[in-house]
This record gives structure tokens, C-alpha cells and sequence, in this order.
């Protein structure tokens, strides 16, 4: 790499001169603020009498046609100055500033045209794609310029800068002159990926997928960078509405079997890429096809009018960390593999797990490590004449700890207990859309009426008694108020709550637009009641939840694992293995045969020490399990050594095995859902430990 201090001018001037910005490329994201900053800057260059300003660094290639620099990093910076010449060449010849046609004829031919431009209207400066139109459309007079763009938000906003008449143009111009830049030109030899990366290793301007679409493009050649692009990348974007670093995250931990962490996205993508025998143009074409599965999902338009109209109920919370399963689930429905009712049962089991644990107010954190697990165990579970989607249910309902899947019984307990009205309002409406419709298929939009706050949730039992509502509830008033108050059988909607307020029940059932004449389904057990008290609660409440459990019923399992087949289970943080045999252990995907506790607990403990020593020495010097020795001797009976000098007390329980493993995990920030047991199907009991419970 060469690298000199120069102008920045000197990047654009010459007739020749064409700045390629390459489709691996971010779009134009530089916002009015930036622009203000530059502009200040620019002033105070001329307020001050600088001899020069510095402005970053400009890394380019010089390759393709005669005179063409393809911009490896600058394209903010470049292209801003380029709609700063763009508007004050535009502002000297409309009359805004004083005219001065040699200058405006200098920047022109200088700073905005070139003569051997690819493009038709000779324009030095070649965007992305997605800015391409927008920026012709700037040189075009008359043209309905795209408001949408950040390129005419700047250009709109240096002409109001410029209109202002803050400096004379000559002396603006002058200062943009006065702009450095550290102008770096790779050689052939030069890794223009490794470059990108130092240069941009803060991760403040880039996002993660910034980063992969340079690393799958930026080694391409220009044809191909343009195919790839317009072929897959582009339009995997605008599938997954350009949140494409989510997309990316939950695909790549489909493809891992474990969860890929946000900031760690790009290291882990490109690692997979160069372990693996995997093409680029291959990854982008899964890429775009798990895209369009993203989308179909999302927004429910898979074409199976079923799927669609549970999706769009499914869709009414955020539903996104399911994503690692129902990427590679629609991708077998797309390949034939699944039919559209197995479809079905896997996204009705999905929908019931995450709102039965919502329910019994069950922890969310364990729900990335089920979901990035589960398409990786189902696929190694599964034997000749296996069903997928069974399987799947089977390991759904199984989870046990924290990912348990909630049963009828403790399901129906929280039914009736919970406070269904201090809920967010995602799963508000979600909720009474739910109960409402069922099954029907003749649907109210009860989530979209909620959401524009048309209807909502009604206290029947009012939230403050009034003289009439303590009367009729009885000597037990104020009890009954406390305990049944925000319970979901003291809930409903309407559309007049503010009509009826602390109304007694009787005005409320018979006015206007009451219960008796409620168009609502979920309101016609109240239309016949003489009166509303805590046993009409209990009867309103059992009812609600007999509706609740058709919505979200308890699966029926169909498939038990075959005698033959290895359980595949992560350590977690609660899993109690006593008594179950051991085939193997997984980490960081190399596995590991044993057939002992001790024996995984060493080579697990051993191993970690080889990675990260340090950390291993540190936990150690916090508990028990572990002591340190003279290196010349010998561990003592019933201690191994797991690192020079350093000995862990191996004759111990599997649940005090797991106890200091998980601790080292913790210690050493490791997830322990990464630490997968093979384990022995119940019933064979393997090889013991010796020294187990």
C-alpha cells in the first residue's frame, strides 16, 4: 500500500478521473448533520485562515477502465463533498449566489463530469445501485427528485446553506480546497478485504452485514460483483426489509446449531465461510432463498391460506428468535418435504410453547439456546421413516428446566390467576385476537381494533366500587376486588369503556351498545347474567380457559426416540444428569467420545485450560475442586492435572461435576448450552463412573 497526505480535490480533478463506488459497498448514509458539521468546518477554514484541514483517509484501487479509482473506503466523505460541488455549482448559475461562470464551469468539468464516464450523463462520481438513481436524477433538470434518498435531503440541504450567503463562494471554494486527506492506493498484492477490516475493526460504521456483503464481494471481480449483487444480495435485503444483520444472524445459527452473538456475527460468518467447502456464489443463493422464507413468515404470505392466518396471529408479538427453527422448517416445506399440514403443526407448537410460557411468566432467556438447538437435534435424531415434524414436537415438549414446555396443569393455574391487564400491548392484543376467534373463519380484527384504540380492555368489576358495586358483592367486597380485579375473567373489550366506567353490571349489560348487544363472541356468557360476583368470576374465568386451551392446546406426541438413537442435550444451567450414561461430549463443533463423567470433566476442564489458562487459574483459586502442586510431583489419589502444577478432585458426584463445570463456564463468560452431551438412551445404562450418586 502507498498512502500520502494530499488534497482532496486532487481525488477528483482530472478530465479521465471516474470514482467507482463498488456494489459490496453500504449505501450513502451520511445525514444533514454530517453535512452541518463539514459545512462549520468549512467556515471556520475561512474564518480562521487555516492552511488545511484534515478529513480522514480516502483507500482506493486503481483498476477496470482508463483513469477509473475504485473506492475502497472514503465513499461518505467523497461523495458528500461531490453534492457540496453539485450544489454550489447549481447555486451560481440559478441566481441563489452571485453568478460566476468561470467557477462554475471549473467545477463542472473538474469535480462533477468526466470524459470517459461509463455512465450516460458523464458523471465522475459512480454510486452503489441503490443511489444511483437518485444522484442522476440531481443533474437531471426538471426531474422529480427521489425525497426518499439521503443524497437529496444533503443536496437540499447545502443549497439552503449556500443560499444563506454565509461565506463568498470563491473563498468556499477555496476551503474545500484546503480539505486532507490520508489517500491510500492498494497494489495488486494488496488484501483489499484485510485492509477494509483494519480500517473499519471500531465497528462504528459498519454494521455486521455491511461487513459480510464486502468480505462475499470485495474478492470478486467487477462482473461478478454485479451479478452477485443484483442476483442475491440486493434482493435478500429487500426481502428482510434491509434488517439484514438480524437475517444473517438467525440463518448462520440455522446453519450452527448454536447462537451466534450480535457483535460476533461478521468473525463468526466469515470463519464458517473459510472452514467450510462453501462457494460464495452458493451461500448467497441459500442466503436469498432463506430470505424469501424470512419474508413469507413474517409477513404471511407463504400461500397456504392455514399457515397465513395463524402467521398473522403468530406475528402480533415478536416472534423473531423462533427464526433459527422456521428458516430451515420452511425450507423443507419449499423442497417437498413437508407437507402443508406438518407445516401447521410445527408453527401451532411453536405459537403454543411461547405463549403458554408467557403465561406462567417463564424466563425468555432460555428460548435462543431451544431454538438454535433443536433443527440440529431433530435432523440427527431422525431415522428412515422418521417424521421431522414430529420429532421436532418431541423435543419441544420434552425441554425440562428452564425451556420446559408448560403443561395443562400449570398452564391452567396461571390462566386463572395472572394479571392479564398490566401486559404489554403486543400481547394484549395478541391475547383477545386469540380468544375471540379461535378457529372461526369468520375472523374480527380484534388485535388491529385494540391497536388503533377503537376497543379496549374492560374491567367488568370496575377498578374503583362504588357504593351500588360493594352492596352487590357482598361482606366480602374488598377480598374479592384484590383478588379478582385484573384476572382475565374480570376482563372483556368494548368500544365504550369510558361510557360505562364504574356502571353497576346490570347498566352495563342492558345500555346502549352493552354486553347483551355486543358483537364481540368473548362477551356473550355475560349477555344472561342476573348479577357479577366472585362465583360468576370463577364459572366466566374456567369458561375462558377451557377457550384458551383450544387455542393453545398441549400437543399430542406422536414420536418416542428409538432405543438405538443418542439423546443430544446441552449442559444448561439446571439439567440434572444422574444416572444417565454418557456416549460423548460436543464443544465449538468437535466431539468428543467417553464414556464417563470423569472422564468428559477432565477432557472438558483440560481443554479450556489449553484454550485460556489464565481464566482456568483464577476459578480454580476460588474453590475447592481444584488445588495447585510443586510441577515435579505427582497429583495426589482421587486429583488429576489439568494444567501444569494445577489438579481438579475428580471422585465426585455428576451433579458436583456439573456444579464445577458450569461454574468454570460462568467464569469464563461461556455459554453452557454450548457444552452438548451425547448421552445414552434411558434404559441403557452405559458405562458407570464409580463414584456417582
Amino acid at each position: 500500500m502507498q498512502g500520502s497526505l494530499q488534497a482532496l480535490t486532487d481525488v477528483f480533478e482530472g478530465k479521465d478521473r471516474c470514482l467507482v463506488i463498488p456494489v459490496y459497498q453500504r449505501n450513502y448514509d451520511w445525514r444533514t448533520g454530517n453535512c452541518a458539521r463539514l459545512f462549520d468546518d468549512l467556515l471556520d477554514v475561512i474564518r480562521f485562515e487555516r492552511p488545511n484541514h484534515f478529513f480522514g483517509s480516502i483507500v482506493y484501487k486503481v483498476e477496470g477502465a482508463i483513469g477509473e479509482m475504485t473506492i475502497i473506503d472514503g465513499q461518505q466523505r467523497l461523495t458528500t463533498v461531490n453534492l457540496l460541488f453539485l450544489a454550489l455549482h447549481d447555486c451560481l448559475t440559478d441566481g441563489t449566489l452571485e453568478p460566476d461562470a468561470d467557477l462554475a464551469e471549473w467545477i463542472h468539468d473538474d469535480y462533477l463530469n468526466s470524459k470517459h464516464a461509463a455512465n450516460g450523463r458523464k458523471l465522475k462520481l459512480k454510486p452503489v445501485k441503490a443511489d444511483a438513481d437518485a444522484y442522476e436524477k440531481l443533474f437531471a433538470a426538471g426531474a422529480d427528485l427521489d425525497e426518499s434518498s439521503n443524497l437529496t435531503a444533503n443536496y437540499r440541504y447545502f443549497v439552503e446553506r449556500l443560499g444563506r450567503r454565509e461565506a463568498e463562494p470563491r473563498r468556499l471554494f477555496g476551503a474545500i480546497r484546503k480539505l486532507q486527506v490520508m489517500r491510500l492506493q492498494l497494489e495488486e498484492s494488496d488484501d483489499a478485504q484485510l485492509n477494509f477490516e483494519s480500517l473499519n475493526s471500531t465497528g462504528l460504521d459498519l454494521t455486521q452485514a455491511d461487513m459480510i456483503r464486502n468480505f462475499v464481494l470485495m474478492g470478486q471481480g467487477h462482473e461478478e460483483q454485479e451479478r452477485l449483487y443484483e442476483q442475491y444480495w440486493n434482493p435478500m435485503e429487500q426481502d428482510v426489509d434491509f434488517n439484514s444483520s438480524e437475517f444473517i444472524r438467525h440463518w448462520l445459527t440455522a446453519r450452527l446449531g448454536r447462537t451466534v452473538k450480535k457483535d460476533h456475527l461478521y468473525e463468526e460468518f466469515r470463519a464458517w465461510v473459510r472452514a467450510g467447502a462453501h462457494g460464495i456464489p452458493a451461500v448467497l443463493a441459500q442466503m436469498r432463498a432463506h430470505a424469501r422464507h424470512y419474508r413469507d413468515l413474517r409477513k404471511a404470505t407463504v400461500g397456504e391460506p392455514r399457515v397465513d392466518r395463524l402467521l398473522r396471529r403468530f406475528n402480533l408479538v415478536d416472534r423473531t428468535v423462533t427464526m433459527p427453527l422456521l428458516l430451515p422448517v420452511m425450507d423443507a416445506y419449499r423442497q417437498g418435504e413437508f407437507s402443508a399440514d406438518e407445516l401447521l403443526t410445527v408453527l401451532t407448537v411453536v405459537d403454543t410453547y411461547l405463549t403458554r410460557r408467557w403465561v406462567c411468566g417463564l424466563p425468555t432467556n432460555a428460548l435462543n439456546k431451544v431454538f438454535s438447538l433443536i433443527w440440529r437435534e431433530a435432523v440427527k435424531k431422525r431415522r428412515d421413516g422418521d417424521s421431522l415434524p414430529e420429532i421436532i414436537v418431541h423435543f419441544l415438549t420434552s425441554r425440562q428446566g428452564t425451556a420446559i414446555f408448560p403443561g395443562d396443569q400449570l398452564f391452567g393455574a396461571e390462566l386463572v390467576k395472572k394479571d392479564f391487564y398490566h401486559i404489554p400491548a403486543a400481547q394484549r392484543n395478541y391475547l383477545w385476537e386469540c380468544l375471540e376467534n379461535g378457529d372461526s373463519k369468520d375472523p374480527r380484527d380484534i388485535a388491529g381494533a385494540l391497536a388503533a384504540g377503537d376497543i379496549s380492555v374492560e374491567h367488568i368489576m370496575p377498578q374503583t366500587l362504588s357504593g351500588e358495586w360493594t352492596e352487590s358483592l357482598g361482606a366480602r367486597a374488598k377480598h374479592v376486588h384484590d383478588i379478582w380485579l385484573h384476572r382475565l375473567s374480570n376482563l372483556t373489550v368494548t368500544g365504550y369503556n369510558p361510557t360505562y366506567s364504574n356502571a353497576p353490571f346490570a347498566q352495563k349489560r342492558d345500555g346502549e351498545q352493552g354486553f347483551r348487544n355486543s358483537p364481540y363472541r368473548i362477551n356473550s356468557m355475560l349477555r344472561d347474567l342476573d348479577a357479577w360476583g366472585e362465583d360468576e368470576m370463577v364459572e366466566r374465568g374456567a369458561r375462558l380457559s377451557e377457550i384458551a386451551m383450544t387455542c393453545w392446546p398441549e400437543p399430542v406426541v406422536r414420536y418416542s426416540p428409538r432405543p438405538d438413537a443418542p439423546e443430544v442435550e446441552p449442559m444448561g444451567e439446571e439439567t440434572d444428569f444422574t444416572g444417565r450414561a454418557l456416549r460423548g461430549w460436543e464443544h465449538d463443533g468437535a466431539t468428543y467420545p467417553v464414556t464417563t463423567w470423569r472422564q468428559m470433566l477432565t477432557e472438558a476442564v483440560f481443554l479450556l485450560a489449553r484454550q485460556n489458562p489464565a481464566a482456568v487459574r483464577r476459578y480454580a483459586a476460588t474453590t475447592a475442586e481444584f488445588r495447585t502442586r510443586p510441577a515435579q510431583d505427582e497429583p495426589e489419589n482421587g486429583y488429576v492435572e489439568v494444567a501444569p502444577g494445577l489438579d481438579m478432585f475428580v471422585l465426585t458426584s455428576t451433579s458436583d461435576k456439573m456444579r464445577t463445570l458450569r461454574g468454570l463456564f460462568h467464569a469464563m463468560g461461556l455459554d453452557a448450552d454450548d457444552l452438548l452431551f451425547h448421552l445414552q438412551p434411558d434404559g441403557d445404562a452405559g458405562e458407570p463412573d464409580g463414584d456417582e450418586d
